[in-house]
């Protein structure tokens, strides 16, 4: 979620309806259905153990470099696939294989990253679970077949850290599924500069943007498809800070319970440059479903 990416370091599209136009079953409270799509987000991040293999475009102010990305119990593994557009040469295909299994080979380094990826998931379900008290939340009409709500900051929330304090800042709209009720889109904009310590711990800067959005995959499994944000600011008073990250998934593909790295490695060097492998393949490298 985008939260983490803060906690490391906007305008909408027109709807088709008008608060009074809504039918008479959406004029409900929206804070009480924000509660709700919030908490089935919790939930599902709980609950919802099955494991996907996908693409990911991640683009930097720098390069744009894409990834295969398989999902296992002890977290994720990615394989670079190209750089600006082209692929990888059998030199930096052989680097980066070596990477990877350097990386399974390490245990320390295997506990780590389960430790970071396990941490960073109770810290968004702590977020998601703040949001509904941290924003106030009203309707604004349908845009297609999902239900669109404002939020903005709510004065009485008192954020605990300083992650927290970035609620007081900013304001946007959630696109949500109203047959699920789960989070299909969420977009806003620091509406002020958010200081860190008085500002002697660091910043960042009014108007920076976020947006995020979640499809779902079947089932009522969903998730993140595209992610955008760009803030600027300082760090204790020097660094600057400049976070430009937009990350694109494509070409997701359920892989079995229990997947080990090393399978998801074996997965992930069948990939090929135009494509997912076949899925015959996917289930020949992982053994039966």
């Amino acid at each position: 979620m985008v939260l983490l990416v803060i906690a490391g370091q906007s305008n909408c599209a027109p709807v088709s309806a008008p608060v009074s136009h809504l039918p008479a079953r959406l004029q409900l409270d929206a804070t009480r259905l924000a509660r709700e799509v919030f908490g089935n987000e919790v939930q599902a991040q709980i609950h919802d153990q099955s494991l996907w293999c996908y693409r990911q475009l991640k683009e930097d102010a720098a390069k744009e470099k894409l990834f295969a990305v398989c999902e296992t119990n002890d977290g994720e593994i990615d394989r670079l696939l190209g750089v600006n557009g082209q692929e990888l040469n059998p030199e930096q295909r052989q680097a980066e294989d070596q990477r990877i299994q350097k990386m399974l080979d390490d245990p320390d380094q295997m506990r780590q990253q389960r430790k970071k990826s396990e941490e960073d998931a109770k810290l968004e379900r702590d977020l998601l679970k703040m949001f509904p008290d941290a924003c106030r939340f009203q309707y604004v009409g349908m845009q297609g077949n999902l239900i669109k709500l404002k939020f903005t900051p709510n004065p009485n929330f008192r954020p605990s850290t300083r992650v927290t304090q970035v609620f007081h800042h900013m304001e946007g709209s959630l696109l949500v599924d109203g047959e699920q009720k789960r989070l299909a889109e969420i977009e806003g904009q620091l509406t002020s500069p958010v200081k860190f310590g008085w500002g002697l711990l660091g910043h960042l800067d009014k108007g920076g943007t976020f947006h995020v959005k979640q499809q779902d995959m079947g089932s009522g499994h969903w998730e993140l498809t595209m992610l955008d944000v760009e803030m600027s600011g300082k760090e204790l008073l020097f660094k600057t800070i400049g976070v430009r990250e937009k990350e694109i998934d494509t070409d997701f593909r359920r892989v079995p319970e229990g997947i080990s790295p090393h399978q998801a490695f074996e997965l992930l060097r069948q990939e090929r440059p135009l494509g997912m492998c076949a899925e015959a393949d996917c289930s020949k490298a992982q053994g039966t479903r």
